[in-house]
């Protein structure tokens, strides 16, 4: 296409300037409309990715989750730091808690509707020490299926080098012995002296079967 200055034709088509140049604004306009929609689009999963940490936030925090939480580390304090090495021994309060972190790696990892910064900051320290608890648990659901619990993986693995990077340390450095895992899971057990009387009774019945 060959441009003249004037008013002659603009093209061996015949285009005329004013045609041209309506061509040109409705282009623009269109591409101005696209980047509108990308960024909105951009700013509403934001806004979920925000949503639904408040919601697991919440949810973590919650009575009824604290008291998972307790179950879950009595239960495994039993035999600590032996693990579960059959899938259907595996105790169900320790697979809301995978179920959960599951569910924070899916929305930073796979929708990417989550920064990682935002995720490290409010979930990481739980995360993952309750990673190296049950790593040997998902390894054996691993085995069977790869895909288990892929998203935590992914993203406890993406924690632990954020770790690493903050406090300028290698990742083997950070690894807990069982002491701090045990450790970890004792001050998990606590939980239940925030938990309602007859569910702190029922999870105190556990504890006494640990120690």
């Amino acid at each position: 296409m060959g441009l003249l200055v004037g008013d002659q034709q603009v093209s061996a088509a015949g285009t005329n300037l004013p045609t041209l140049i309506t061509a040109v604004a409705a282009l623009f306009a269109a591409v101005v409309a696209a980047g509108a929609v990308f960024f909105e689009g951009r700013r509403v999963r934001r806004q979920l990715g925000i949503e639904n940490m408040w919601r697991l936030i919440e949810t973590w925090d919650s009575p009824e989750f604290r008291a998972r939480r307790a179950e879950a580390a009595s239960l495994l304090l039993e035999t600590f730091p032996r693990r579960p090495t059959q899938l259907h021994v595996v105790p169900y309060a320790v697979l809301d808690l995978l179920n959960m972190f599951e569910l924070l790696g899916y929305l930073v990892v796979r929708s990417r509707t989550l920064p990682l910064e935002d995720a490290w900051i409010n979930f990481s320290a739980p995360a993952v020490q309750w990673w190296h608890v049950c790593r040997p648990i998902v390894e054996i659901f691993q085995a069977d299926d790869a895909t288990v619990y892929e998203d935590y993986t992914v993203l406890a693995d993406k924690f632990i080098a954020e770790d690493a990077r903050r406090l300028d340390r290698r990742r083997e450095e950070l690894l807990p012995s069982d002491d701090d895992l045990g450790s970890f899971l004792r001050s998990e057990v606590e939980l239940v002296e925030a938990l309602p009387l007859w569910r702190s009774w029922l999870i105190r019945i556990a504890r006494k079967r640990v120690t």
